[in-house]
């Protein structure tokens, strides 16, 4: 039978998660354009440390705290001289910056770009996934495999987009990635925790010195993930997705076996194959997309009195 916690991680909104890290870092270099330091990077990154959050009674929670309530994070960066993360950490945001783009329909009935790809993935990965949780013994896998194909093809689209982004306009993203999340100032945490923890300690109940220990263990988990993502896309192509394979095999036999309680095989060479597929959905027109966002942002940057304030100080 499906664990509880097992079943909501199973559906949580794929759409939730619209781009990948690559691609967020990406937009906040572009925006700044070497203006601040690399916490910028990291600040981008920093809004989706929730993601491998199983723990469900908080994670719809928490997940909007950080993509759409940044007044206090703003405020409280400023007092403690983060105002470079904060900005990568806003230009994430759901409210009106890059996730909001990413989830606005395309005109004229489209679902959003990373949703039509992933639909159309889905549909080619979901018999073999029904076949490996059938062989793992999960009941009901015919109904699950619907589910995984929907948040595995998201996901990969997402990687394929970061893979795009490293071969085309962002051949250092990787570097980026790697070194913002190694050189992270502990007081990251701080700052989260002071921007959050008191809506999370009164959302589940329990004291602010509790919520500041999940927040310190999400980000810590988060930071470890994005070292070992950014080491990944360092690499040459070939390698850099042999690299993302087996990181996201890994992730997803750990998803699913919480999910079912069952050991699922999914190898790195099913991955592989898989994020194969999503490249080859995404290679020829993921660029229009990519600068209609890079527009929307910037639109945004010449509007935001905050924005402008941080690039200012920052050059003075």
């Amino acid at each position: 039978m499906l664990s509880c916690c097992g079943l909501c991680l199973l559906l949580v909104p794929a759409e939730a998660f619209p781009w990948g890290g690559a691609t967020h870092a990406y937009f906040a270099s572009e925006l700044t354009q070497g203006r601040l330091n690399d916490q910028e990077v990291y600040g981008a990154l920093a809004p989706d440390l929730f993601n491998l959050d199983i723990d469900f009674p908080h994670y719809a929670f928490s997940v909007s705290q950080t993509h759409r309530h940044l007044t206090k994070l703003k405020r409280e960066a400023r007092r403690q001289g983060l105002d470079a993360f904060a900005f990568g950490f806003v230009s994430h945001n759901e409210r009106w910056g890059a996730d909001r783009k990413a989830h606005r329909n395309r005109g004229n009935g489209q679902t959003s770009y990373v949703l039509s790809k992933s639909g159309l993935l889905a549909s080619q990965l979901r018999p073999s996934l029904q076949t490996l949780l059938e062989e793992a013994g999960v009941p009901f896998a015919f109904l699950l495999a619907d589910r995984v194909s929907v948040e595995l093809s998201h996901t990969l689209v997402e990687m394929a987009i970061d893979v795009m982004i490293k071969r085309n306009e962002g051949p250092g993203i990787g570097f980026k990635i790697l070194h913002s999340a190694q050189e992270r100032p502990a007081s990251i945490q701080d700052l989260l925790i002071a921007s959050y923890g008191k809506p999370l300690a009164r959302y589940m109940a329990i004291s602010e010195e509790e919520a500041g220990d999940v927040i310190r263990e999400a980000e810590t988990e988060f930071q470890q993930l994005m070292i070992q993502y950014g080491g990944n896309l360092v690499q040459e192509e070939s390698e850099a997705c042999r690299r993302l394979a087996d990181q996201g095999a890994g992730l997803m036999r750990g998803l699913l076996e919480s999910a079912t309680g069952k050991e699922v095989p999914v190898t790195a060479e099913f991955i592989a194959d898989s994020l194969t597929q999503a490249m080859r959905l995404v290679e020829e027109d993921y660029a229009p997309e990519i600068e209609s966002t890079l527009v929307y942002l910037k639109r945004h940057l010449d509007s935001s009195r905050y924005l402008r304030r941080v690039l200012r100080r920052a050059e003075e």
